[in-house]
């Protein structure tokens, strides 16, 4: 039996009573209740003199299993490709194997700043390591070397880095003579009298997770306030449910829908 033989023989058993929106909130809360039944054998093992409950424990690993199932069933995703993501982003974070200063970067030792030129083809590589994300919409024509390249030298390019100054995020703002097709796009605002658009949004495998596409969308919007910006814009693939509800704490309103590259967007917009 594989990942997802087990995840379609697991969700035989989901309520169908349950909408997508209820089969999420149960899946989360599964996960919950059942690592702390795990925890509990644990607790009584080390702080009780308890033996070690080796079935029972195995038995609450299985429950866990099927919770992680159905959270992934809610979000339409394939058991397999969250398993392959934690692999991906494990084998691009500790390439060498664990290493404990790898383990002890945080977020906050983060700095967003303009990119560099020098910054050019990382910032591509950054890219174009991302091809095979799940919803990815990019292909290897773009986001183009060429395009990267204009993007960061002109200085529209905002790069998140680690302390040890590697690349983990990128985006870029770009003007609307960028992209003057965007003001047909979607019933925009029309009280937004100047705005930029936000794009080509990228973390690296190995810091996903962990809320930097938030923070860089956060810090983009703020230079572009800076910027005497009062709105900026924003496309998101339709099929992206993860990164939809990432980006729902940030208050942009969805003014409409548009297909562009064979794919559905939703039009974000949000006033400054």
């Amino acid at each position: 039996m594989n990942i997802n033989e087990y995840q379609q023989l697991a969700m035989r058993t989901l309520n169908p009573k349950l909408d997508k929106r209820d089969v999420l909130i149960n899946g989360v809360m599964g996960l919950c209740g059942e690592s702390g039944e795990a925890i509990d054998i644990v607790k009584k093992h080390l702080a009780q003199g308890h033996a070690l409950n080796r079935e029972a424990l195995i038995k609450e690993l299985g429950d866990v299993a099927w919770y992680l199932a159905e959270t992934a069933y809610a979000l339409d995703v394939p058991l397999e490709d969250v398993l392959q993501g934690n692999i991906d982003k494990l084998r691009a974070r500790y390439p060498q194997g664990f290493e404990a200063e790898k383990s002890m970067q945080r977020e906050e030792d983060m700095r967003i700043e303009r990119a560099r030129p020098e910054d050019a083809e990382a910032v591509y590589a950054l890219y174009h390591s991302l091809l095979d994300a799940p919803y990815g919409t990019w292909s290897e024509e773009y986001p183009s070397r060429e395009l990267v390249e204009s993007d960061v030298k002109s200085g529209k390019t905002l790069v998140m880095r680690t302390a040890s100054g590697e690349i983990a995020a990128a985006i870029a703002l770009l003007a609307p003579e960028d992209e003057p097709e965007y003001e047909e796009l979607a019933s925009w605002d029309e009280t937004v009298m100047r705005w930029v658009i936000l794009s080509r949004l990228g973390v690296a495998k190995a810091h996903q997770g962990r809320g930097l596409a938030r923070r860089i969308l956060s810090s983009a919007m703020d230079a572009a306030r800076e910027a005497g910006c009062d709105g900026v814009r924003f496309l998101v693939a339709r099929r992206n449910l993860v990164a939809q509800r990432s980006y729902s704490k940030l208050g942009f309103d969805i003014c409409g829908t548009c297909e562009r590259w064979d794919e559905r967007w939703l039009c974000y917009q949000k006033r400054l």
